[in-house]
Order: C-alpha cells, then structure tokens, then sequence
C-alpha cells in the first residue's frame, strides 16, 4: 500500500490516509461494542444467579437455616450486573434521556450540547473508575474481608471499576461519533 501511496498524487493519498482513520475508528467502534455486549452478557448471567440464590434461599428458609452471606453475595452480583450493563446499555441508548428543551434548541446547539455532555460524562466516569481502582488497592492492602464469609472483596470492585471503564469506552466511541458529525448506532 505504501508503493501505491507513493506513487498517487497528493489528494489521493490523503484519501487513502482517511479511509485508514475512518477503517481504524471502525475497528473501535466493533471492539467497543463486542466488549460490551461480552460485559452486558456476564451483568445478565450475574442477574439470573442473583435470582436463583434468592428463591433458593427463600425456599430453604422453609425447611431449615438459610444460605449463610446470600446478602452479601447478591450485593457483589447486584454491583457486577449493574456496572457491567452501563455500557451496552448506553450503546442502545436504553437509559433516561429527557430532551424536551433541548430538542428545541438549534440543531447547532444541540451538537455542541451532546459533545459536551459526553465529554463531561467520559470524564466523570473515568474518575469513578480510577477511584474504584483506587478503592480495590486501599481494601487490598487492608486485607478487608466480608462480615459474615470473610471472603476478600476487592476483587468485586476490581470488576465493578472494570465495568466503568468499559462505559467510558463507550462514552469515547460516543464522543467521537459525534465530532465526527453522526450519530454512530451500536445495534449490529
């Protein structure tokens, strides 16, 4: 390709250095969604095992003692499943946008609008993230354990602040679609 490049004129190379970008930004795009439906998968799979301890639990509660730390291991998944779905859940656009006044504003503004909240909103959650790390190495080094199984946590923050960093990669997809001038739908 470099031969080709060389021997094409100007505007033409740089056309072909943008479809590069443009194939590059691409490849983002796919591996931000694929990520994120891999994380939405494991936050579902977390939700139906919420769901089996708990009835489990109840049931058992009928005939004898109940599951020893079921709180504590529904609130790990609970925290799993909910910052593993941000991100394919922002893909489908599936969280609450009211948009009444904005949708009367300029179609201008509007962009500009939506590139500073996803801007500001990359930020935010970047520093959630980075302090849930943050957070994990604190009770790491503190060897903090669960009340009632006495099982190391640290782990679970790990993977909620993973999840966080998966919705800002999302949120950069996002950024980027929208400087790019279109609305990039993650639906394939």
């Amino acid at each position: 390709m470099n031969e080709v490049t060389e021997l094409t004129t100007g505007k033409e190379s740089i056309s072909l250095n943008i479809e590069k970008n443009a194939a590059g930004i691409n490849m983002f795009e796919k591996f931000t969604i694929k990520v994120s439906k891999f994380f939405a998968w494991i936050s579902g799979s977390a939700v139906i095992v919420m769901m089996l301890l708990i009835v489990i639990n109840g049931i058992k509660r009928i005939f004898s003692t109940p599951i020893l730390g079921t709180t504590e291991i529904v609130g790990w998944l609970a925290a799993i499943s909910v910052s593993f779905a941000l991100g394919f859940t922002q893909i489908h656009r599936g969280h609450v946008d009211i948009d009444l006044l904005v949708s009367k504003f300029p179609k201008g503004l509007q962009k500009v609008l939506r590139i500073i909240v996803a801007f500001l909103s990359l930020g935010f959650f970047g520093i959630v993230g980075w302090q849930l790390f943050q957070y994990a190495f604190s009770l790491s080094a503190n060897r903090n354990v669960s009340q009632t199984l006495g099982v190391i946590y640290y782990p679970f923050v790990i993977l909620s602040a993973l999840g966080f960093f998966v919705f800002v990669l999302v949120l950069l997809k996002d950024l980027i679609s929208e400087i790019k001038g279109g609305e990039s739908n993650g639906s394939n």
